[in-house]
């Protein structure tokens, strides 16, 4: 396993001039346009895969070809990034770099999937955000919206792709104004019988209560019963030869933080399939919030009853709106943890090494085999991290660095060590290494990190910020 990990004081994103590309001709530069500013993201980038020892015998060379190990030719690749939501009215630009992948990362690393894809290889980025993100304005902000036209221009095909089944949108107050439904034909149902982590669970119980917010709980008990859990995993990334994960390097409030593993969420094409907590507090056999009130369960009860729609349609939009700003009012007034935001989350992650396992084994028609049908990789954007209430929300801090591995879990793990965090206090790295999931045959092979062209013992990286991240509020008492 390979860990290679640029941390530079002086990294940042460059501007949207020429398309992100390089400030010099590297000699295996495949196009001619260059830019006129400095862009040390992609010297960066470039530096990652030459001290991770990357076909190191034509480094330099107009043959030199660093994904050629993983990206074969011919080979269908799909950049998973997080575009978790476009750019609030109120937010900084700082914070909304925070929360999603920069084009200037996905350009560099378009680059040399392109020199190892050849010209006969797909490539697409994208994923599925959350239902009412406009995923065109979240291309424009993230400065990725040009990328698609300077590749036609240049005789190559890259697709950004949407990967949601439904998507619509929302007012400011939050009543929904619209809905758009895709084609269903667009995703496979992959059912991971009792192998699913949720099974776990049951115990004596024939029925769990699971949630997502913002959609009709009845549909998500169709997904998951005893012995019986079912995904929606959208066919583009099923048809992929290798998925090629770009996260932010950020906090996450339901699994601590949200990097390589829990970035399989937005393969999705179904977000009601997304168990991600369980109704009430522990004392009703839930994980939404700890046990401190029952305004939480009058709010929670609220929102399941506004979400499966008995009621006259004329209504929908008043309801949702007081749904919308009670769970606001008691999270931001009260400070009242909501929707399983919280180190209790017992649901989350396992929903996440779901997914997971499912990316490795699920061939193209989605059905899981005991081989791994296609290579993950993982490429964690951390120029600009975010702290305290991510995804949605996080703070800006200075991270000033990339991350690059071919073994997602490592990724995880050398983001906690970025972050300044016990790996170990996450359930969702700590399970995923006890239980050999997803990469079984992966946890015994030799780990191999360098940083910042020395070779280190992954153990003894220092936060990039000098100080812990400054987890979720619900996360707090574990790591402040």
């Amino acid at each position: 396993m390979i860990a290679s990990i640029i941390n530079d004081p002086f990294l940042e994103y460059p501007g949207p001039e020429d398309f992100f590309s390089p400030h010099e001709k590297f000699p295996e530069y495949p196009f001619s346009i260059l830019s006129q500013k400095k862009n040390l993201v992609y010297s960066a980038v470039r530096t990652i895969f030459a001290q991770a020892g990357l076909d190191l015998p034509h480094f330099n060379t107009p043959t030199w070809n660093p994904l050629g190990k993983y990206v074969a030719k011919g080979d269908k690749v799909f950049l998973l990034c997080n575009f978790v939501y476009h750019k609030r009215r109120f937010e900084t630009q700082s914070n909304f770099f925070a929360k999603c992948t920069h084009a200037s990362a996905l350009r560099a690393l378009i680059d040399y999937v392109y020199i190892a894809a050849g010209q006969e290889g797909r490539i697409c980025f994208g994923n599925s955000p959350l239902q009412s993100c406009d995923f065109q304005k979240v291309l424009e902000d993230t400065g990725a919206a040009g990328l698609p036209g300077f590749y036609q221009s240049n005789g190559i095909k890259v697709t950004a792709k949407d990967l949601r089944l439904i998507a619509n949108r929302r007012s400011v107050v939050g009543n929904i104004l619209s809905y758009e439904n895709r084609d269903e034909k667009d995703a496979f149902i992959v059912s991971l019988y009792e192998k699913s982590l949720l099974n776990e669970l049951y115990a004596d119980r024939e029925e769990i209560p699971f949630r997502v917010s913002d959609y009709n709980p009845e549909r998500m008990q169709k997904f998951h019963r005893f012995n019986d859990h079912k995904y929606i995993i959208h066919k583009e990334i099923l048809d992929s030869d290798v998925i090629l994960s770009v996260p932010k390097l950020k906090t996450h409030e339901m699994v601590g933080l949200t990097v390589g593993l829990k970035g399989f969420v937005g393969t999705v094409g179904h977000k009601d399939c997304l168990a991600h907590h369980r109704f009430g507090p522990p004392k009703l056999n839930g994980d939404e919030f700890p046990d401190n009130g029952n305004l939480q369960i009058l709010a929670s009860k609220l929102h399941d009853f506004v979400q499966k729609r008995y009621y006259p349609k004329s209504l929908s939009p008043i309801l949702e709106i007081i749904d919308k700003n009670l769970r606001r009012f008691l999270r931001k007034a009260l400070k009242q943890i909501q929707a399983g935001a919280w180190y209790g989350n017992d649901t989350a992650w396992r929903m996440a090494l779901d997914l997971a396992n499912i990316i490795q084994f699920a061939d193209k028609n989605g059905e899981l085999q005991c081989t791994y049908q296609r290579k993950n990789l993982v490429f964690i954007d951390g120029v600009i991290a975010g702290e305290r209430n991510g995804p949605l929300s996080p703070q800006n801090a200075a991270g000033k660095c990339l991350i690059f591995s071919d073994n997602i879990v490592l990724g995880d793990v050398i983001a906690c060590k970025a972050m300044g965090w016990d790996a170990q206090k996450i359930p969702l790295i700590r399970f995923s290494i006890a239980k050999e999931c997803p990469f079984r045959s992966d946890q015994k092979r030799e780990i191999t990190c360098i940083l910042n062209g020395k070779l280190t013992d992954f153990e003894t990286i220092q936060p990039v910020l000098g100080r812990k991240f400054i987890p979720p509020e619900g996360w707090e008492i574990l790591f402040l």
